[in-house]
């Protein structure tokens, strides 16, 4: 399992790991017998679990520069209007229709790690999700509650970005939603 681990990093380094389903399949070992012994080398630190995903212990995927520049021209933030996200489905076309290497589970290990985030219908790069969950506690610190027209001012966005980032936010367990209101769930 390590030696297979260890040679998927060194072959595929855009990846974040391997799923268990595909380790299971290139060790012709069923996946329900593979899980167990997955979970036992996580507990020992043999392995790294990290969202569906397993890796070596210090692994750190690394995009080639011919993915980076691909995601890099497509996911570039409008200075303009840095917080508003980029719509999801050209982003995945391009990825489907590319002939980089790799590209595909490139584009997975960027929404694995949280460098990019699909919310509803649109793609937020980490860092901007960062800044609008921010803005969103700040004011929901200093005013207690809020409506999605005050988070539309506070982000600076329009309400077609607004409430697909509320329930998402919802979802996540950051906020509470009573009505119209939201507020900061209790830690």
């Amino acid at each position: 399992m390590l030696a297979s681990l260890t040679r998927r990093e060194s072959e595929q380094p855009w990846l974040n790991g391997a799923t268990s389903l595909a380790l299971a399949r290139e060790l012709a070992v069923d996946e329900s017998a593979l899980v167990p012994l997955l979970s036992a080398a996580a507990a020992s630190g043999l392995v790294q679990p990290r969202n569906g995903y397993h890796a070596t212990p210090g692994f750190a995927p690394e995009l080639t520069a011919e993915q980076t520049a691909f995601f890099a021209e497509r996911l570039a933030p409008d200075a303009a209007q840095p917080l508003v996200p980029i719509p999801y489905e050209p982003v995945a076309q391009a990825v489907r229709r590319a002939q980089i290497a790799g590209l595909p589970g490139a584009f997975d290990t960027l929404a694995a790690t949280g460098r990019i985030v699909r919310v509803g219908e649109h793609l937020y790069r980490g860092e901007q999700l960062a800044e609008i969950r921010a803005r969103l506690e700040q004011t929901l610190r200093a005013e207690g509650t809020m409506t999605a027209a005050r988070f539309r001012d506070a982000v600076g966005t329009s309400r077609k970005y607004i409430v697909p980032l509320l329930e998402f936010f919802d979802a996540a367990g950051i906020t509470v939603r009573d009505g119209d209101l939201r507020t900061l769930r209790a830690p």
